[in-house]
């Protein structure tokens, strides 16, 4: 089981292991200030940067405004919703309705989706990635200590809004008995955090030796 002491350590490396925090930080200022569209696009160009990059040029600014003065009426009905307490079976309208249509958005998709849904809504929604999704080899999950200790099931999660869902009420279900105080973040950003620090990174630096290694031996 996931212990108190861990979770912190995770969030302590996470502030200086991870650089683009200073953006989200960026990002949310913006937004708390009112600056809804730049506040997205800031975690767009940093934290879905390799989607993002590629539709940049021809990314339809006045359409995605109207696209998400469109999902307000949706996230209104999950104001005042946390991850830690949310019902999520009795709001997956609402999710999915949000997550289909972001997704759908070129230079969004499926990762960049639950990170500017974060962004809407940071007590209720948890970002994630395609290592935190189980994209990678297998033999990558396996070695990652939090899989050795049984803290982490491999586990695969796809595109569709149901699968995030289902990666909330996992979440969910797996931090429960955390015992975390809000105070500059949200448990549903802490989470994250360990997260990356847990599965990202690790994963990161063994791509990257095995990218040395085949290199060396050319």
């Amino acid at each position: 089981m996931i212990t108190n002491e861990a979770f912190r350590e995770a969030v302590l490396k996470f502030k200086i292991e991870e650089s683009r925090g200073s953006f989200y930080d960026m990002a949310v200022n913006l937004f708390n200030k009112g600056f809804k569209t730049e506040a997205y696009l800031v975690i767009l160009a940093t934290w879905n940067f390799a989607n993002f990059r590629y539709a940049v040029k021809n990314f339809d600014l006045i359409a995605f405004r109207d696209t998400l003065n469109f999902l307000e009426k949706n996230y209104e009905h999950l104001d005042g919703k946390e991850f830690r307490t949310a019902g999520f079976d009795a709001l997956h309208e609402d999710i999915e309705t949000i997550y289909n249509t972001l997704s759908a958005i070129n230079g969004i998709r499926y990762t960049g989706s639950p990170k500017l849904m974060h962004l809407r809504n940071r007590k209720l929604f948890i970002m994630w990635d395609g290592y935190i999704r189980g994209l990678r080899p297998k033999r990558y999950y396996e070695n990652l200590d939090i899989v050795k200790k049984g803290d982490w099931e491999i586990k695969k999660y796809g595109e569709k809004a149901e699968d995030y869902v289902e990666f909330l009420k996992d979440m969910q279900k797996r931090f429960a008995h955390i015992n975390f105080i809000e105070s500059e973040k949200t448990f549903a950003k802490a989470v994250d955090e360990f997260n990356y620090v847990n599965i990202t990174l690790p994963i990161q630096e063994m791509e990257n030796e095995e990218k040395k290694t085949s290199r060396e031996r050319k």
